[in-house]
């Protein structure tokens, strides 16, 4: 396919699956065309398949994935899974040029392995990739759009164990002392001490944190609200902090520099690295989930009840807390064994 082709299939489906579509904002929709030019360079397109024709079932195959997306913003679905939805179905609407109707498990399959080799994809991804497919698809048959699901005879992808990354104590206090402003030291005690997500972090308001009794009301994922608790330390710098800013920014963090927005999930991540580089701990990789990882597994490890930390994190269900957290450590069976054998 040449390149002037390439854009005016990429353009189509970006015209028709998020013209008017409220669910994706302006850095996601760049982000997603980006995505798909990189994709669609990588593929071959057949022949037989005209350059009418091909754009005719590319807009058809994009209306549905927009009123998809349309149906899972309703649901409540967040900015991010929903720009993961229409980067994913996109993708594979761009190597599978075929009626949705007509797609079938073995173009799927097809589509996965083409993924997994040309793009050295690991098995978690490919099982990413088959959780977005299966929601697109399961959608599609129950709004009576395919008659048959191909997704139902694509099996689960065994997934390698993940390595959980934490900090540990002397790490997480070198990391401190690396913070040279109050915004980045309240960042860093209020990721470390609640456990939230950096999307929760960046989503609060002033308004949400009660200093009086440490609590912060956090909208978490689908939109569900729940409270998380400032530990003495970060109740301490997240005052100085707001008390340092002059600014009327409703946001609890904002930039540092004016007109002081609100800061980005982006942001967060840049400042971490930063205080990483600052902190002269050989090799660290330092990202946001990295401190809730460590708050799980050290509240786990000192003998806290799963379901507990399921309710701090805000996992629906307690055994997301124990598949991805509950890796306890040598000294914690030896407590065990001396209490109770």
């Amino acid at each position: 396919m040449s390149a002037n082709n390439q854009i005016e299939v990429i353009d189509s489906i970006i015209k028709t699956t998020l013209i008017n579509n409220s669910a994706l904002d302006s850095d996601q929709i760049k982000a997603l065309k980006d995505s798909l030019e990189l994709t669609l360079s990588k593929y071959n397109i057949m022949e037989d398949v005209t350059k009418a024709d091909m754009i005719r079932i590319q807009e058809a195959n994009a209306k549905v994935l927009r009123d998809f997306i349309n149906a899972k913003g309703i649901e409540g679905r967040s900015h991010s899974t929903l720009y993961a939805y229409a980067k994913e179905v996109s993708k594979m609407f761009m190597c599978i040029s075929k009626p949705l109707d007509s797609i079938t498990a073995t173009d799927i399959r097809d589509y996965m392995a083409f993924r997994k080799t040309s793009s050295n994809l690991k098995s978690q991804s490919i099982s990413n990739i088959r959780l977005y497919l299966m929601s697109f698809f399961k959608w599609c048959y129950t709004e009576e759009i395919i008659r048959k699901n191909p997704m139902d005879r694509i099996g689960v992808i065994k997934v390698e164990d993940r390595i959980i990354e934490t900090l540990s104590d002397e790490e997480q206090e070198i990391i401190r002392c690396a913070c040279n402003n109050e915004r980045d030291l309240a960042i860093i005690d209020l990721l470390s001490g609640s456990g939230m997500r950096v999307s929760e972090l960046v989503g609060l308001n002033i308004e949400d944190v009660n200093f009086q009794s440490g609590e912060l009301k956090v909208f978490g994922k689908g939109s569900k609200e729940r409270i998380c608790f400032l530990t003495g330390r970060s109740k301490v710098h997240l005052k100085w902090y707001l008390e340092s800013r002059d600014d009327d920014n409703p946001a609890l963090f904002v930039t540092a520099k004016k007109p002081f927005e609100r800061m980005t999930k982006a942001g967060v991540e840049y400042v971490l690295r930063n205080i990483a580089k600052k902190s002269n701990i050989p090799s660290i990789r330092l990202y946001p989930h990295k401190f809730r990882s460590t708050l799980a597994t050290n509240m786990i490890n000192k003998g806290a009840a799963a379901e507990h930390v399921q309710g701090i994190l805000g996992h629906s269900n307690v055994n997301t807390t124990l598949k991805n957290y509950a890796r306890i450590d040598k000294d914690t069976y030896k407590r065990a064994h001396r209490q109770f054998a």
